[in-house]
């Protein structure tokens, strides 16, 4: 076929299991490392844990000191980032992670792309496998180029919300021309601030302002850098913000600052606002539920063939599971498909029904 009218995305997690380790010098040299450090006067010490705030993307970017040095992302004495610490003798390359609140596991991801369009068996055609920390945002542009290259790229991907950013819908849509369905992350802060949404102002890229409901215009906004990406930020005068009746709600805050939105670039901050009106209305909501048949998928590749045991160890020879456990799964839907199912006979009261009409 030339392509797949629609997909969705896959998501699983695999588990790591024991086995004999690797007692190699190296691996062991590496742990004691990771785990262990001298200090000033000599005195080997234990490491302690990543700070809960710590982000790898802040890493090497300036940021306000804290009065406390034991609180900066590189004090020497923390463990490394997950994508990095060994947390297992009997596999090097599984890594630790955790979903906050739901569930935490030392191994792999793997990630499946199936086919989902009607009357048609749903078969994975693709599936990569990641370390386990790593975000799944990081994957889906390399799942477009290798559906790409094999002819198989779809007209519209249903992901989760994991794998949605402005940035990923724009590159997919510009790169090759795929519509990505799902729901863009909300407002973070929109709770602090229930009275108006960034939505509710409006933006003339031209004069490089923004207005707010009130009908006030900020000064010419600044090009700033957050978690190294290109943004704008927009500052409202004190002075403005202060004399408003309804400051209280839009600015969070009692202490008479100006509202201060952050915006993105042009095209992404189109993409990012109409999104978030969309994945609003009833419409929108009944195409995205048709992602709900992934969660199957998921439940048939862990419950019936065992995805979540990791039979080996290394991160291609996890694959290599993922990809046989994927074909395994599509042997068993097309030997169940009926492309053409039989119908049921009629009955005698439909029989006599239609005699009757045909008279």
């Amino acid at each position: 076929a030339d392509g797949m009218s629609l997909l969705r995305a896959v998501y699983g997690r695999t588990g790591l299991v024991g086995g004999p380790g690797a007692a190699a010098v190296e691996v062991l040299r590496q742990v004691w490392v990771q785990q262990f450090w001298y200090d000033e006067s000599g005195t080997l010490r234990w490491r302690e844990a990543k700070l809960s705030r710590a982000r790898k993307s802040r890493e090497g970017t300036t940021r306000r000191r804290s009065t406390k040095a034991a609180d900066d992302d590189a004090e020497p004495a923390r463990v490394p980032w997950s994508s990095m610490e060994i947390v297992s003798p009997h596999d090097p390359e599984a890594r630790f992670s955790h979903k906050p609140g739901k569930v935490e596991w030392v191994g792999y991801k793997d990630h499946q792309t199936e086919t989902c369009d009607e009357e048609q068996p749903n078969l994975i055609v693709h599936v990569v496998t990641t370390p386990a920390p790593e975000q799944d945002i990081g994957v889906i542009g390399g799942i477009h180029a290798a559906l790409a290259a094999q002819h198989l790229a779809p007209a519209e991907h249903l992901v989760d919300s994991g794998y949605v950013t402005p940035e990923t819908v724009h590159h997919a849509a510009t790169d090759h021309d795929i519509t990505i369905v799902g729901p863009v992350r909300q407002d973070p802060r929109a709770d602090d601030r229930p009275g108006f949404a960034k939505e509710d102002f409006h933006i003339d890229w031209e004069a490089e302002t923004v207005t707010c409901p009130q009908g006030i215009v900020s000064p010419s906004w600044k090009h700033t850098m957050a978690d190294r990406k290109p943004r704008l930020s927009v500052l409202f005068r004190r002075a403005d913000c202060r004399n408003c009746t309804v400051r209280q709600d839009c600015t969070g805050n009692v202490d008479g600052k100006g509202r201060h939105p952050l915006l993105l670039p042009q095209p992404l901050q189109e993409i990012q606002t109409q999104a978030r009106a969309q994945q609003q209305t009833p419409e929108w909501k009944q195409r995205y539920a048709l992602r709900a048949g992934a969660e199957a998928t998921v439940s048939e590749t862990v419950h019936a063939h065992g995805l979540r045991h990791c039979r080996y160890r290394g991160l291609a020879k996890t694959h290599v599971q993922h990809v046989l456990t994927a074909a395994g799964t599509n042997i068993v839907r097309l030997s169940q498909h009926q492309p053409d199912p039989p119908r049921r006979p009629r009955s005698l009261l439909q029989q006599l029904f239609h005699a009757q009409t045909a008279v």
